[in-house]
Formats: C-alpha cells, structure tokens, sequence
C-alpha cells in the first residue's frame, strides 16, 4: 500500500481527527475520505482500530477523559471483534446415530436404560 495512505490509516485507527491526518500526510480531507473506499485501506484501519479503543477505554477510566459515549463505541468495538472463545474440554460433541450404537451395552445395562431393570 502507498505508505501515506498506510499512514492515514493508521492514525485514524488510534483516534486522529480526517483534519489532522489530512495535514500529516499532505493530502486533502477529500483524499483521505476517499481512501474509505479502498478495501485495503479498511482492513489497515480495522486491523489498528482495537489499539485506539483500548487507549480510549484506559482513558475513560483513569479519568483522563470523560466521554462515556466514546468509551462505549469503543467498548463495543473490542466486543464486536472479539474472537470466538473455543469450547471448554474439546467442546461437546453430538451423538448420532451412528455413535449409540446398542451392541455395545450388555443386556442388563439396555434394561436400565429403558427402565425395565
């Protein structure tokens, strides 16, 4: 990617201002809203954005800043992006019909089973 544009990014990940960014990297505010267009340029914003939501976050909390709805987006963002968590002990496997297979009980252990013993 055209390292300004990775720049712009970037900063926008952590919290830049389009105004700010646009100074930076010496491009207008329309160039750098252009670049939302660009598939690569999302996933590089995406990709930073958690770091930027975590500082607001610590921030929020610390009191550095009291924006609670910003504190919020960001919150929801950590959890929109959270990966899923794997199943505790290899998870639950489901039976089939094939996996209950009746041969391998003893006939007193069938009676149990259905009740007659």
């Amino acid at each position: 990617m055209y390292p300004p544009k990775e720049r712009a990014a970037k900063l926008l990940a952590v919290g830049e201002s389009i105004e700010s960014v646009a100074k930076a990297v010496k491009k207008s505010e329309r160039t750098i809203k252009l670049w939302h267009l660009d598939p690569d340029f999302c996933l590089v914003l995406r990709e930073n954005a958690a770091g930027a939501a975590i500082r607001i976050l610590i921030g929020y909390l610390t009191k550095e800043n009291e924006d609670k709805d910003r504190a919020m987006v960001a919150l929801a963002l950590l959890r929109m992006n959270k990966p899923p968590t794997p199943p505790r002990n290899g998870g639950r496997k489901r039976d089939t019909e094939d996996d209950t297979d009746i041969e391998e009980f003893s006939v007193e252990q069938l009676k149990r089973l259905t009740g007659d013993g």
